[in-house]
């Protein structure tokens, strides 16, 4: 006869088990498309939301009169800014890699989202969902096609990088426009 358990033991025993019985019942019922998604199509989709996590971030640091604000003459403000790092993900996911233009309906109004922080914000949520959904939708096999694009020719998914890349490097040039107006811009963390 074995000697007894410690009830904490016996706890822990019992929830890992209820835990492996709740993970084959969603196993059985994720529809298999989701569940063959590799590590790397999931990063990418991580690396996506954090990007969109990020950039809202930034959006919400500034203050509302930053919209039109540029740190020397001749460069984008802090709103068209904002506006090219989203716009420029979305035309690249959609033309590059979902083989489709950007619909219509993400097309906002500049002369006023331009303007004000709360519609940029909704506007650039509103890309990058777009940006998130299609992805999704996307299967491993699609993401591994070659697609000429831009005058280059290269498999989707590092189509889908040059997005994500341009998206950081773009956000990155955002730090000096919140510094100069007294703002600390949202720490970089890569969650």
């Amino acid at each position: 006869m074995s000697p007894p358990r410690p009830p904490g033991i016996f706890v822990s025993f019992r929830l890992e088990i209820a835990m492996r019985r709740l993970l084959l019942v969603v196993a059985l019922f994720v529809p298999s498309q989701l569940r063959a998604q590799s590590p790397a199509r999931l990063a990418l989709l991580d690396d996506w939301r954090h990007q969109r996590t990020h950039l809202l971030a930034v959006i919400d640091s500034a203050t509302p009169t930053m919209m039109e604000f540029r740190t020397t003459k001749g460069v984008r403000t802090f709103a068209e800014q904002i506006d090219h790092t989203a716009t420029v993900a979305t035309a690249i996911v959609s033309l590059a890699v979902l083989d489709q233009p950007p619909p219509k309906s993400l097309a906002g109004d500049t002369a006023v989202y331009l303007h004000d922080r709360a519609k940029l914000r909704a506007q650039a949520e509103k890309q990058l969902d777009f940006v998130l959904a299609g992805l999704a939708a996307v299967t491993d096999d699609e993401l591994g096609k070659e697609k000429a694009f831009a005058g280059g020719s290269m498999p989707k998914w590092r189509w889908n990088l040059t997005a994500l890349q341009h998206s950081a490097w773009t956000l990155g040039q955002l730090v000096p426009y919140l510094r100069m107006n007294g703002r600390v811009p949202p720490q970089f963390t890569p969650f």
